[in-house]
């Protein structure tokens, strides 16, 4: 074969190779422009103008708003609160929370209380931080859990505050009540290093009731906005026992995940920038899906995929800072949707503010162009062997030639 031959056959090749996997690649690319939703707001939720004034609450700003059903109640775990003031200093708690029984966010939602401090009234801290800069700032929640009479919270204890969506922590725990949210204790026997990649917790959400052998699944990323996303898993059980945890480390050829003990050995998942996880079951889409902080776009996005363990679609945009300048957090609950999902309501924060606001997204779209998203495992797979055929071709192709230049 001659030499002009031999280039044409590698060009014939490589066209032959980009055509056929160019389906699979479409969404997966970061840089790709995402899918803008239809979405609303619909109330403020905290803070004077909210359907339920949280000032006499001294609540007069804050944010997150982290949903879990307790006892037929739904519970708002939020992060730093400030009272009376605008220089949000004035009765500083990194964290509250309140309580509604609000089942239809359609027209906004109505808090009916908080967890107060019973002398003064006010919503009080749940979990303690030494609020000393580059020692302890802050402990901020970033997951929460409601099993068996107890409530856990997942929390960041947070070293100091950087810039422009950056942030450095102590570690990662979990905070436990036995009394239905008015005391937390904190489990010191359990934390992630501030530098891994398990520090902000995303509890994935399930319309139906744990049974004996089903597993709580958790995203995660490390501190801050700017990394990837992580997936790990403990029997609800093993909630407290550290050691209990798996994170996700490779899959099989077949694409089931393959589980290890090393929280370092962790692959990601779908790539940075992630913050603010909030994940669930979306049965009108038939698949997962993830709303989170997008802090390169400016924007809150959503991702889906068959498995927790990907591939994951690209990311779709829902809002952006364009039309809500300092926007973040998208915590969504298997309870607050329409249609099985078709729209689903969320919390957002606005920094501007300092309050957070209920927002409606319609996912209508993302069932016609579902089929073209690569978040099928199986696609995925067979991705994986239409390579492995080429790649043996290749070898082969290459061998003949060698023969016949000899």
């Amino acid at each position: 074969m001659t030499s002009k031959k031999v280039r044409g056959f590698f060009l014939v090749f490589t066209l032959t190779f980009c055509l056929m996997f160019t389906p699979f690649y479409q969404g997966i690319s970061i840089t790709e422009q995402a899918t803008t939703l239809p979405h609303s707001l619909i109330s403020q939720l905290t803070g004077k103008n909210a359907l339920s004034d949280s000032t006499p609450f001294d609540v007069n700003g804050t944010d997150l708003g982290i949903i879990i059903k307790y006892h037929g109640e739904y519970r708002y775990i939020f992060g730093d609160t400030f009272g009376f003031g605008e220089d949000k200093v004035n009765n500083w708690r990194s964290n509250t929370m309140a309580f509604s029984f609000d089942k239809y966010p359609r027209d906004g939602i109505t808090i009916d209380g908080w967890i107060v401090n019973p002398s003064s009234g006010y919503a009080k801290e749940l979990i303690s931080s030494l609020k000393i800069n580059n020692k302890e700032k802050t402990c901020i929640p970033t997951a929460a859990v409601s099993m068996d009479d107890k409530i856990y919270i997942y929390y960041m204890s947070v070293n100091h505050w950087g810039g422009g969506g950056q942030w450095f922590c102590n570690n990662a725990s979990i905070a436990v009540s036995l009394d239905g949210g008015q005391t937390f204790a904190k489990m010191n026997n359990i934390s992630w290093p501030g530098n891994s990649k398990f520090i902000q917790f995303g509890l994935v959400q399930k319309s139906q009731v744990l049974s004996a052998e089903d597993y709580l699944y958790f995203l995660a990323t490390p501190s801050g906005r700017f990394n990837a996303c992580h997936l790990c898993r403990v029997p609800p059980s093993q909630i407290l026992n550290q050691g209990a945890y798996e994170y996700y480390v490779d899959s099989y050829f077949s694409g089931d995940p393959i589980w290890g003990s090393d929280y370092t050995a962790a692959l990601e998942i779908f790539p940075s920038p992630v913050g603010e996880l909030s994940i669930m079951w979306n049965s009108f889409l038939q698949k997962w899906t993830v709303f989170y902080m997008d802090n390169v776009q400016f924007a809150i996005v959503l991702r889906t995929a068959d498995h927790l363990w990907g591939p994951w679609s690209a990311p779709h945009k829902i809002t952006t800072a364009a039309q809500y300048p300092t926007l973040y957090g998208s915590y969504i609950h298997p309870d607050f949707v329409e249609n099985n999902g078709e729209t689903v309501y969320f919390i957002m924060s606005l920094y501007s503010v300092y309050n957070t606001f209920v927002m409606s997204v319609d996912l209508q779209s993302l069932a016609a162009t579902n089929t073209l998203s690569p978040t099928s495992s199986t696609d995925f797979q067979i991705f994986k062997m239409l390579f492995l055929v080429e790649s043996v071709l290749l070898i082969r192709v290459l061998i003949i030639i060698r023969k016949k230049s000899k």
